[in-house]
């Protein structure tokens, strides 16, 4: 399966895609080893297996197929009202009562918009297994904390494939992750903090921060592209880790600022959770140092363009 370069692409060549598929094999196995840990609990565990095989298995068609856009949407939706339904089954959180309704529905919008952030920011070498790194090292080291040994096991086993498969895919990139690699762990992530919110305790705020590079870009991105009216929906080059690239970075270099950041972002959100610092510092920081970085992107990428 060979990704064609077309207007829309930072590369140039064609190039292999669905290496992904590796990382979805680690963490599944992984996720089956974790089922027999001490005070392992299954049905979460099992959960996220789950969302991660379903988006799996539908990136790994679009990626020999291209699905339309409507059919990966419906599927998207059905596989994170299954796992919401899950995920709170047996929580407080499933009495009817409105609250909760819209949590449910709150829910399967943060898994379809996850599984969707990790798909549209898998544009340029290496950004992606980076990014999975430094998730899955940080949420190992949290899930460790709170004695949850099982999830803190998968989430390890997740940042090591992803450094392996970082060899192959820094640039220039001999193959690429693929849907079915970047639906698989936007489904994950995006479960996980559900997970490690609902069960053990770990604020929502801090997994919002741990992501926030990726957030913030497709966030801002895309409602820039709704203001000016666009079909935001269709693949473009307009996210800001694309306009540094356009504005004259190499891909090593766009990269290698998003590990910096996301360092920086996982020691911020590991003191919140450590209670060392406020949420609203934490935001404040958070809020802070993207906003200066996009601005700076923005300006050289309006400069690059002028001349």
């Amino acid at each position: 399966m060979l990704d064609i370069p077309n207007s829309r692409s930072s590369h140039s060549v064609p190039t292999p895609r669905g290496g992904g598929i590796a990382i979805v094999v680690v963490l599944i196995l992984s996720a089956g080893l974790s089922l027999f840990f001490p005070a392992a609990q299954l049905d979460l565990l099992l959960c996220l297996l789950f969302t991660t095989l379903a988006f799996a298995l539908l990136g790994w068609q679009d990626d020999k197929h291209d699905l339309s856009a409507s059919s990966r949407f419906f599927i998207q939706l059905l596989i994170a009202a299954v796992s919401s339904v899950w995920l709170l089954w047996n929580t407080s959180l499933w009495a009817l009562t409105l609250i909760n309704v819209l949590i449910f529905l709150l829910s399967i919008l943060w898994i379809v918009w996850m599984a969707n952030i990790y798909n549209f920011m898998d544009g340029i070498d290496g950004i992606s297994a980076i990014e999975t790194i430094v998730l899955g090292t940080t949420t190992a080291y949290w899930f460790t904390m709170a004695d949850s040994l099982s999830a803190a096991f998968i989430c390890i086993a997740v940042a090591g494939a992803a450094l392996g498969f970082l060899r192959w895919n820094w640039s220039p990139a001999k193959i690429f992750m693929g849907d079915v690699g970047s639906l698989a762990l936007g489904g994950f992530f995006a479960t996980l903090a559900i997970f490690g919110t609902s069960t053990q305790g770990i604020p929502f705020l801090a997994f919002l921060i741990l992501y926030a590079v990726y957030l913030t870009d497709a966030g801002f991105t895309l409602l820039h592209r709704i203001i000016k009216k666009e079909k935001w929906w269709q693949a473009h080059r307009s996210h800001y880790y694309q306009r540094a690239v356009q504005s004259g970075y190499s891909h090593v270099q766009v990269s290698l600022a998003v590990l910096i950041i996301d360092v920086f972002l996982a020691l911020l959100a590991s003191l919140l959770v450590a209670e060392k610092i406020s949420a609203p510092f934490a935001i404040a920081m958070t809020m802070g140092v993207l906003s200066l970085l996009m601005f700076l992107v923005n300006s050289r990428f309006k400069r690059f363009k002028s001349n």
